[in-house]
């Protein structure tokens, strides 16, 4: 019988150019085959869902071969998931899969605002890396007075974020260019325009071929309101599309936001406690001294002091130093992006030696167990962090052996070594000054080995953070011109920190250089 013209079927030429890009794991200088492909899929399937039974979920190469011929376009959730991941992808349409039931002709750009309420229906953030979730909708308050609906967005805990619930409230949007979202003109003067807690406001485009999802943080929200006859239209700047970029960003502030505000008045008290080692050239403080603090707490409270040490014991160093950084996910390296302090302590260290005649570098153990296991947002964190170092002039290099992940954090030249470590610690801290022969020359042998045989090696910057790119398998090219348009605007209007402790300028920073790299 003879397909009807509407159900034509049209090779996936996205997903195997995607698939035909990365390169196989197991034959050097070779593309990744559909094989390999279902390999890492069900890989990802495994790490994505470790408590349920994926049996039925699992695929072979055939699979593979149905979706790049375009015999399917839309797999079951789990799989679109793992593919996402498997491929490094930031959303379904960047590996052109569809659902075939929303793709007739005549369907219209624009939800109808009852339709959309009346549904009970809304977003799908499994395009966010996987790393927001949007909850179901609040029981009792599902339906907004102008046809919007009331949810939450899970921002989940980690080894150290606590996990976040943020409210949310979703409204039918059109893209005509501009990401419009229609709000009833009763409904102008909402709450949500005066919130006190965390709250984003999201336009939902429903359109064929602009699906997506827009935030804006609420209490931004009130400048963007568009007044009309009938009723009144929310502006959302279109860079505000939650995808793997925006959604790690907001994750990582959600997280740390909530914890350093809970603790603000501890956190005081902490640093009072810890004011008497700042004299000692070796101390190590136990948990006692942050006993009362959530885990995020203790993060800054150690990380703090260590950027302390190091700046009142700098004067030991007489050469260039080379950095040796602990961070291993993104959840650890939020905290350069993020921790006003740490961006303050990058930028005056950068600034020691810059009339050297060798630049600092920076270096990083990311062990490809710790790589897997992070989702896109997580990796694009990571990347973020290094492209800040690399943005203020300090070289990086990445291992990916995972024995040198043993080594504290230090800084170290030919003869000294400054220890400060708060990173994945027994304790708060712990900082040294060691010039022992046998130490610094076993530090000075690992630290060489890891810059001889770095996996993001280059001549230039863009070139180490394209080579890191690829070894964290995200796509540098779409990242580049995301980070262009998102440097240019700002988080300012998506995530902006409520704690005094926090600052959007370090991730503002790396996005506007990784854009202004050459392509």
């Amino acid at each position: 019988m003879p397909r009807h013209p509407e159900t034509v079927i049209t090779p996936n030429a996205l997903l195997t150019e995607k698939r035909a890009s990365l390169p196989s794991p197991r034959r050097p200088g070779q593309r990744m085959s559909r094989t390999e492909l279902a390999d890492a899929v069900n890989i990802a399937l495994a790490r994505l869902y470790p408590d349920r039974d994926l049996a039925a979920h699992y695929v072979d190469h055939r699979w593979i071969g149905k979706l790049e011929r375009g015999e399917h376009r839309w797999p079951s959730d789990e799989r679109r998931a793992a593919l996402r991941r498997a491929l490094g992808a930031a959303s379904d349409a960047d590996l052109d899969l569809y659902s075939p039931r929303r793709s007739g002709r005549g369907r219209r750009d624009a939800v109808d605002q009852r339709q959309f309420a009346a549904s009970g229906s809304g977003p799908d953030l499994s395009s966010s890396g996987n790393l927001l979730q949007l909850g179901n909708p609040t029981p009792g308050h599902q339906l907004l007075p102008d046809g919007g609906l009331h949810r939450t967005i899970s921002a989940p805990g980690g080894q150290h974020f606590p996990g976040v619930v943020i409210d949310v409230e979703v409204y039918p949007a059109v893209d005509d260019g501009r990401i419009l979202a229609t709000i009833a003109p009763y409904a102008t003067e909402r709450s949500w325009r005066r919130s006190v807690q965390r709250r984003l406001i999201l336009g939902h485009v429903d359109a064929l071929d602009r699906a997506g999802v827009f935030a804006l943080d609420s209490r931004q929200a009130d400048r963007h309101l568009v007044e009309a006859d009938r009723d009144a239209r929310l502006l959302i700047p279109r860079v505000y599309q939650l995808d793997a970029i925006t959604a790690g960003v907001l994750w990582a502030v959600a997280n740390l936001d909530l914890s350093l505000l809970l603790d603000d008045a501890r956190l005081d008290a902490a640093q009072a406690a810890a004011s008497p080692y700042r004299d000692m050239a070796r101390s190590a403080a136990s948990r006692d001294i942050a006993e009362d603090l959530d885990s995020v707490s203790r993060l800054w409270i150690g990380s703090a002091f260590c950027a302390d040490h190091i700046r009142r014991h700098s004067h030991v160093l007489s050469d260039v130093p080379v950095y040796w950084t602990r961070e291993q996910r993104g959840e650890e390296a939020s905290t350069w992006l993020l921790f006003r302090h740490k961006l303050r302590y990058l930028r005056e260290t950068a600034d020691w030696f810059r009339s050297a005649s060798q630049p600092m570098t920076r270096m990083f153990c990311l062990p490809q167990h710790a790589v897997a296991a992070s989702s896109a947002s997580e990796r694009i964190l990571l990347l973020l962090a290094v492209a800040l170092m690399e943005s203020l002039g300090i070289h990086t290099a990445v291992t990916d052996d995972p024995e040198y992940g043993a080594l504290p954090g230090l800084v170290m030249d030919k003869r000294r070594a400054i220890v400060a470590t708060w990173i994945r610690a027994d304790d708060v801290w712990h900082v040294d000054l060691a010039d022992h022969g046998n130490t610094v020359a076993a530090y000075r042998d690992a630290l060489g080995h890891v810059q001889a045989h770095s996996v993001a090696a280059g001549a230039t910057p863009g070139g180490r953070l394209h080579h890191l790119a690829d070894y964290l398998s995200l796509d540098w090219h779409w990242l580049q011109g995301r980070c262009a348009d998102l440097g240019q605007y700002g988080f300012a209007g998506l995530a902006e920190p409520r704690s005094r402790l926090l600052s959007l300028d370090g991730v503002d920073q790396a996005c506007r250089f990784i854009g202004s790299l050459p392509y």
